[in-house]
């Protein structure tokens, strides 16, 4: 979502809804979702509550959204909604998943998988290469991703 200044931040765009009739909110809240690419979220801003729309999200995109409240009252909320990543698989190489899940850097280097050197092997490659299991690995990279969800 583009900033309305026209800046090229890699900050979360904000969509305030406060001004918007209510019947089109949340239609426009999950336009703004859709568009989201995978890992980038923007700023919900409101002048209630939005658990309603929580609920929502939780029926119509379970498990592929982030909901953080930033900001909870009384007269503004703030929320950080964020499209999640996709579960890192086994035909992903080392390389991209250091490039897109940076949280995962410590735990190839804690499993001996260098992604440096080692960045155009699969995981699957990887780890064989590591001699640590391959579920293992994707265990400990997934868990890394999802602390945070």
């Amino acid at each position: 979502m583009a900033h309305a200044c026209g800046c090229q931040s890699g900050s979360p765009g904000v969509l305030d809804v406060r001004e918007m009739a209510p019947k089109v909110r949340h239609p426009k809240i999950f336009e703004a979702f859709d568009a989201l690419e995978p890992g980038a979220s923007f700023i919900l801003v409101n002048d209630h509550d939005p658990k309603p729309l929580l609920y929502q999200f939780k029926f119509e995109r379970a498990g592929a959204f982030r909901w953080r409240y930033l900001e909870e009252g009384p007269d503004v909320w703030r929320v950080e909604i964020g499209k999640a990543l996709p579960a890192i698989s086994a035909e992903q190489t080392v390389g991209q998943v250091a490039h897109h899940y940076p949280r995962t850097l410590e735990v190839m280097k804690e499993m001996g998988i260098n992604h440096c050197c080692g960045a155009q092997l699969t995981l699957t490659e990887a780890a064989a290469s590591a001699g640590v299991p391959l579920e293992t690995l994707l265990k400990a990279l997934n868990d890394t991703q999802s602390a945070d969800a």
